[in-house]
């Protein structure tokens, strides 16, 4: 599972060929923040919900006449669907299993018609480990790319109108948005590698142990998206502006979106093989710090000590 995440992306960069029109920084993301998604969509636009979304260059899509666009939104992380009675579901549906997504209430409609694409700068998970003295505790790790550069992780969204129950419950930072529609998103998640899935998925020993320290890590992955696989999983299923039950490829938006799932799995270890990992500050552990510290190893930590 991924339960936090950090972004760390300056002014100007580029997002899956979306300029961000503003920095975004928040060292220690959790469920209910607010967080960019990119989506892709038949351009010319009709207008999505969001009209604050920020637009990449139309791209050709193979043999067809059709043009897509990418855009930058900003979601609640973790998925409403529009049977949800308030905003508290989100709570438990920040992630989502590739095994049940396509069948398990809570995910199976965006499954199909709502793809996107979760840029992160790194994500944390905890690892239990015995101290000196004896005693176990849970180690903080942030996981990165080795150059740094953004990971993308194939995920879903979902339109949710805030209900009438929503906009009364006590406490509610909807109070008084009852019809409003609220964009929310998750994670998709596959079982972490085991050495047979790391020696198979690496070209060399460095990248068949990195895999294997991520099996030792955490016993579930997100599911990391490559240029490629990142191109299919967004004009997959149900893209924006479509009409009908025919999706891109021709076929039905349900078969679309089955196949494109099965080939973004099909490359996910691939993409993790040149993931790095190192401890970080047990103060991640609470998500009131947000500091650019929180990524940083340790050591280096101590270092200026």
């Amino acid at each position: 599972m991924c339960g936090r995440y950090a972004l760390n992306f300056d002014h100007g960069v580029y997002l899956a060929g979306v300029p961000l029109e503003h920095e975004i920084r928040n060292f220690n993301v959790a469920p209910t923040h607010t967080v960019p998604v990119i989506v892709e969509r038949l351009a010319p636009p009709e207008l999505f919900a969001d009209d604050s979304a920020q637009v990449g260059e139309r791209v050709r899509l193979d043999d067809s006449a059709q043009e897509t666009v990418r855009e930058i939104h900003f979601a609640r992380w973790g998925l409403l669907p529009s049977w949800a009675k308030d905003a508290s579901f989100a709570a438990r549906a920040f992630n989502a299993r590739s095994e049940t997504v396509l069948s398990k209430p809570t995910f199976r409609a965006a499954a199909v018609r709502g793809h996107c694409a979760i840029p992160v700068s790194g994500y944390f998970e905890w690892k239990t480990e015995t101290t000196t003295a004896g005693k176990t505790q849970k180690t903080p790790y942030f996981i990165h790319r080795a150059d740094r550069e953004p990971i993308y992780f194939a995920g879903l969204y979902e339109w949710w109108k805030i209900t009438d129950a929503e906009a009364q419950r006590p406490n509610s930072r909807f109070a008084g948005q009852a019809g409003q529609w609220l964009l929310s998103c998750s994670m998709i998640t596959i079982p972490s590698p085991d050495e047979l899935d790391a020696t198979e998925a690496a070209d060399n020993d460095t990248e068949a142990l990195a895999l294997m320290d991520l099996g030792n890590l955490h016993d579930r992955l997100p599911v990391p998206l490559s240029e490629k696989s990142l191109g299919v999983w967004l004009r997959s299923g149900k893209v924006l502006g479509l009409e009908g039950e025919t999706a891109l490829e021709g076929v039905t938006v349900q078969s679309s979106a089955v196949d494109a799932l099965a080939q973004v799995l099909q490359d996910a270890y691939r993409q993790a093989r040149n993931w790095r990992m190192h401890p970080v500050s047990m103060e991640v552990g609470n998500v009131a710090n947000n500091a650019p510290h929180l990524i940083e190893p340790v050591e280096d930590l101590l270092s200026g000590l």
